[in-house]
């Protein structure tokens, strides 16, 4: 397993740090001065951000979070937006969010949102993207599209509804209201909520959940449940197949008969 050091990816208000440690990676949204809230040059570093970390193999999951403990991410830059995200401006400033959501979305190894604090707009978009999602008791969460006059981006209303049902996504999106993470776990926009003080510790734990785990049935396993229509079945069929294929296979049922945890090395 390697390890690297923290590096800047993105220039401009939105940092992003990448870290891959073992076999977990964690992007940090850095600009906790303004509640970490993500710029255009933020949006467009993701999809490359995405690729770079999956390009290391012994990556098996990555994690999102905000930076300083006070938010996730609270949106979009909207002092940009008199900018970049008018007329026909805006239709690249929405490709930039959207093509960033899709980067996290079919990210081939499973992706976790932990949120702290706010998140909102955007960084709620940017936590959908995520396949988990865990939330310290004390996040809260709002899309305050309506309240700002303009339109959230089709697929993220689209996984926004996928994830909580056509109803509760209408009550959010109409209503622009705020509501808490108790809420959020209730409604299934959220997977975990742990307490204030406990929240780290919950978190190692999912990771750890996951990392242990056989990194080929992981991949596989989110190719299947993130299928489109056009995808391709033979391919989905081989991903499959190289999984009763591998060494991790066999470690695997070893590991079982003989009552001891499997060491899964992707192969």
């Amino acid at each position: 397993m390697t390890q690297t050091n923290p590096e800047t990816i993105a220039t401009g208000a939105a940092r992003l740090r990448a870290e891959i440690s073992g076999h977990l990676a964690c992007v940090t949204i850095s600009y906790p001065e303004r509640h970490n809230i993500i710029d255009l040059e933020g949006w467009l570093a993701f999809p490359d951000l995405m690729a770079r970390l999956v390009d290391n193999q012994d990556v098996r999951l990555i994690v999102l979070r905000g930076d300083g403990g006070k938010a996730f991410v609270a949106g979009a830059d909207i002092a940009q937006f008199a900018e970049k995200f008018s007329g026909s401006v805006s239709s690249e400033y929405d490709a930039a969010t959207v093509n960033a959501f899709d980067a996290v979305t079919q990210c081939p190894v499973p992706t976790l949102a932990a949120i702290e604090g706010y998140c909102i707009g955007g960084g709620l978009g940017l936590a959908l993207a995520c396949d988990l999602r865990l939330a310290r008791a004390d996040a809260s969460f709002a899309i305050p599209a309506a309240r700002l006059g303009l339109a959230y981006p089709t697929r993220a209303t689209e996984r926004l509804r996928d994830t909580v049902g056509r109803a509760r996504a209408k009550d959010i999106l109409f209503t622009a209201r705020r509501f808490d993470a108790h809420e959020a776990l209730t409604i299934g926009l959220v997977n975990y909520v742990a307490p204030i003080p406990d929240f780290d510790a919950e978190l190692s734990h999912r990771i750890a959940s996951i990392c242990t785990n056989a990194p080929l049935t992981l991949r596989a396993a989110k190719a299947v449940l993130e299928r489109e229509p056009d995808t391709d079945q033979a391919e989905l069929d081989r991903k499959i197949a190289a999984c009763f294929a591998s060494a991790d296979y066999e470690e695997g049922r070893l590991a079982f008969m003989e009552k001891r945890t499997p060491e899964f090395k992707g192969k």
